[in-house]
């Protein structure tokens, strides 16, 4: 389980890393819904304690807020250091990291909370589907 995890989580980096932009857009949200959804399956259907609906409800809202905060974070300072770094040709002052991150910061939540909604709905439907699916060990 830990190692799928850290897999999925390494290829959403590179992805979110790849993509060029300034913060996180639509393609980069639509990357992250789908890797933290497959996270919280994860999770959910493999953790040793007894699961009930309102546990899986929140371990995919953890997930689905604070991972999408953390990678939308992460795309901010690769963006910036791989795309947006001063060049000395700009007309005006440029932005440092930290003005960035203030800047965009309200976008990031709302990305994180549509990001939370999504994982939420998707990742309790295929968290119900396959449970039914995979036999539980004796």
């Amino acid at each position: 389980m830990k190692k799928m995890i850290a897999l999925i989580v390494v290829i959403t980096t590179i992805l979110i890393c790849v993509t060029k932009s300034l913060y996180v857009e639509w393609v980069e949200l639509f990357i992250l819904i789908g890797s933290l959804t497959v996270i919280s399956v994860i999770f959910n259907l493999f953790s040793k304690r007894q699961r009930r609906i309102s546990s899986y409800v929140g371990s995919s809202a953890i997930i689905g807020f604070l991972v999408c905060w953390i990678f939308g974070l992460i795309d901010l300072i690769a963006d910036h250091f791989m795309y947006y770094l001063p060049t000395g040709y700009e007309d005006g002052r440029a932005l440092s990291l930290g003005f960035k991150i203030q800047e965009y910061s309200d976008d990031l939540f709302v990305g994180s909370v549509i990001t939370m909604i999504s994982v939420i709905l998707v990742s309790f439907l295929l968290t119900t589907l396959l449970s039914k699916a995979i036999p539980k060990n004796p």
